[in-house]
């Protein structure tokens, strides 16, 4: 450690001296500033000094401990003469011998939380990747007590109390309040306390709340009421006289409808009458079926408090001699190409596999909704021979449900229709096309490098992928390494891009945004009534692209297949800290796309279809499962979803929104909309620069990227990758299952390759 930071470091141990921090002692002096906390009930451990940044080394394999975070398991402390383990007193700071060997350079300072109780690492060790620094404050407690702590952590996180490991958790997450929870023990007057957080990319820091036991009882009191309610929206509608055949019915009289657990209803909000309303496939109201085929329920109450609720169901009429249930049927199930399945034990069992496989689509068939929608189709199918030419089954019900709900709401003829992008010869934007490196704009030899490292890369980690690098439209590389357990990968092998499918609904809603049918700041009760249009849980589509709008998790409550998912939210509206915090999740996403329905009046995944993906001959592409996550593409299908976005809107001869409405896409800080939130993020788009690996070493500046630091796109749970370098007109995208060894080396290799092969 160099003399400066070995000064600066002692006289921050001094000034807690001064401060009379003595462990286990309490001090008479009111006025003694010191990170504490006095424990009244409850509230957020505001003040801390913190101590970093250390490395943080991930493994592929895990530590000693358990552990697969470098940063967690060493004991940085121990350069100091200190311990983890132990609880830290002034006189042993005093002893303490600082390391001359490091090399790293450390700030030891003052940190205090922001509104919102999160202390934020970043404004003090900057947007670094890959390391580890400490929190270290007390707790004042008036007397020997348990005391139960509720933590939220980016990334990992290890919290130790009075020299005892109470708490640890080896993740990558972002900052979720009450994430964690666990208990320690407390002794009067001063205990100290002391965090340890990691990071791997983007943000990084905790909040820690402390409750003591008549405050944690109040919490769990109101924790369990919360758990009924959101228990309470998984709750559908189902027919009274359950038996085997819980979706489907003869012509006649329909079924009577209940909740499926109307014990748990009635627990929570008392007896109330519903209103049962059926409809045909002809969207017209019934009082019976008269015919096979589907059939819409949909229901409506309000609870005695005041929650209006709606929910609705598909069922299938069949005919009254079907006797499908006397069918032995075989269902072929393909390969599944994972390591646990053998391929050629597949195949030679192949018939006791479609069997069984029969079996499970028969049960589905006769006892789940999924199976109603599917008879239906197959119904409607043989009705309408261009049905499953236009339609999934999927699709289909989809927009049996959003036009049903349209009638409902009375609002079939409120908006305009969102046009289809078509050519238009006065557009002339770059196409991906195959091009020489020279053309690219890339050094000779840079293709052969690229194959070199990505050979590498699948060698050392085993994970296969397809790359796909261009630059102004040219093709510098495209090709697939590796195989998987079915065969080697191609260039048509589509996987999971997880969450970069975030990214492509933002852009789904660019067309919405362009052509003036929504706003971004708009309630989104102006479209949705169930939801309000003033006051402070009005949620806007900004709050749904942004993870501002108070929601969690993803594909909760049915996702974007439940019709009346904007019901099922605004009945929580409550528990929604709306514009108050940034927690990153998926229900946003699917939120919005209720409002793309309602407006557009086509279901969100056929406007996918028609909208985005046929416009720009994507042939490989297919979402039809959530809007945050679930697309299934190529290499070269998401690097024209990139090139687009490098034209700003457009592909070829046709624009799918215009320049301005793309600036309004771009990343923004939301503390401009909301205080207290300082997050850059934009609709469906991110900041994905990527640091140097050596940024602050030798002769490279801090902060260094490489490629310019004006990378956007989107993380992605499989480690797929689509990234948009917008000042050096680069597109990145790479397709794969899951990240493997050494990923974030072998990606760092490939920008390096990238980067000093640039031509400016």
């Amino acid at each position: 450690m160099n003399s400066n930071i070995k000064l600066l470091f002692v006289a921050f141990l001094l000034n807690l001296l001064t401060a009379g921090i003595i462990m286990g002692q309490n001090t008479d002096d009111k006025n003694v500033k010191h990170p504490v906390f006095e424990l009244k009930n409850s509230g957020y451990l505001n003040d801390w000094f913190v101590l970093g940044p250390f490395s943080n080394q991930l493994s592929d394999e895990p530590y000693p401990d358990g552990t697969y975070q470098g940063g967690l398991k060493e004991n940085f402390l121990l350069d100091f003469g200190l311990d983890e383990k132990k609880e830290i007193s002034i006189p042993e700071i005093l002893d303490l011998e600082l390391s001359t060997e490091k090399n790293d350079e450390f700030q030891f300072t003052r940190l205090t939380a922001n509104d919102l109780g999160i202390v934020d690492y970043i404004p003090v060790f900057g947007e670094i990747n890959y390391k580890t620094a400490y929190a270290f404050s007390f707790i004042n407690s008036e007397k020997d007590q348990n005391v139960a702590f509720l933590m939220g952590s980016d990334d990992g996180v290890k919290v130790w109390i009075n020299g005892e490991l109470v708490h640890m958790n080896d993740t990558a997450r972002g900052i979720r309040h009450r994430d964690d929870h666990f208990t320690a023990s407390l002794k009067k007057g001063y205990n100290s306390v002391l965090v340890k957080i990691t990071q791997y990319v983007r943000g990084w820091g905790f909040v820690l709340e402390a409750l003591d036991e008549d405050a944690y009882e109040e919490y769990l009191a109101a924790e369990k009421e919360k758990q009924a309610r959101l228990d309470f929206l998984n709750i559908s509608i189902a027919p009274a006289n359950r038996n085997t055949w819980n979706t489907i019915f003869t012509p006649g009289d329909f079924p009577v409808i209940e909740w499926e657990n109307k014990y748990l209803v009635e627990k929570l909000f008392g007896d109330f009458p519903l209103k049962i309303r059926w409809f045909n496939n002809e969207l017209k109201e019934v009082n019976q079926a008269d015919f096979p085929g589907r059939y819409g329920c949909y229901v409506e109450g309000k609870a005695p408090d005041g929650t209006f609720i709606r929910r609705a169901r598909t069922f299938y009429c069949m005919p009254e001699d079907w006797i499908i249930w006397g069918e032995r049927l075989k269902a072929d199930l393909q390969y599944i190409p994972d390591q646990q399945f053998n391929k050629e034990l597949w195949q030679n069992n192949s018939d006791a596999i479609s069997y069984y496989t029969g079996r499970i689509a028969l049960l589905s068939m006769l006892k789940q909704e999924e199976g109603a929608i599917l008879l239906s189709y197959l119904d409607e199918m043989g009705k309408d021979a261009a049905l499953n030419q236009k339609f999934s089954p999927g699709i289909a019900d989809h927009e049996f449900h959003l036009a049903m709900k349209r009638k409902i709401l009375d609002v079939e003829e409120k908006w305009q229709s969102l046009e289809i992008p078509k050519p238009n010869d006065k557009i002339s934007s770059p196409l991906l096309q195959q091009g020489s490196e020279l053309d690219a704009g890339f050094a000779a030899g840079t293709a052969d490098a690229v194959k070199q490292i990505c050979k590498e890369w699948y060698d050392e980690s085993g994970e296969p992928f397809v790359l796909l690098i261009a630059r102004h439209g040219q093709i510098l590389l495209h090709e697939a390494f590796g195989e998987r357990p079915d065969g080697k990968v191609t260039k048509e092998t589509m996987t999971e891009m997880a969450s970069t499918t975030k990214m492509l609904t933002g852009l789904l809603f660019a067309q919405f945004l362009d052509q003036g049918l929504l706003e971004l700041d708009t309630p989104i009760g102006e479209y949705l009534p169930d939801h309000p249009t003033s006051g402070e849980k009005v949620i806007t589509l900004r709050q749904c692209f942004t993870h501002t709008a108070g929601l969690w998790s993803h594909e909760e409550w049915g996702g974007v297949h439940n019709p009346w998912l904007d019901n099922s939210i605004a009945n929580i509206l409550p528990l929604l800290e709306v514009g108050k915090i940034h927690e990153y999740n998926g229900m946003g996403y699917d939120l919005a796309g209720k409002v793309m329905e309602v407006v557009s009046g086509k279901s969100i995944f056929r406007l996918f279809r028609e909208n985005f993906f046929a416009p720009l001959d994507l042939k490989h592409t297919v979402l039809e499962e959530d809007l945050a996550f679930s697309c299934h593409s190529t290499a070269r299908d998401m690097a024209v979803i990139g090139q687009m976005l490098l034209n700003k809107g457009s592909y070829g001869k046709t624009q799918f929104f215009s320049e301005k409405t793309y600036e309004e896409l771009l990343p923004r800080n939301l503390s401009k909309y909301y205080p207290g939130i300082d997050v850059v993020w934009g609709i469906g788009i991110t900041p994905m620069n990527q640091l140097h690996p050596d940024a602050g070493k030798e002769d490279i500046i801090a902060g260094k990227t490489l490629l310019s630091d004006r990378v956007i796109g989107h993380g992605s749970a499989t480690s797929a990758i689509l990234r948009v370098d917008t000042k050096n007109d680069i597109v990145i995208s790479q397709t794969r299952r899951r990240g493997g060894k050494k990923y974030e080396y072998y990606l760092a290799e490939l920008y390096k390759i990238l980067d000093e092969a640039l031509i400016k």
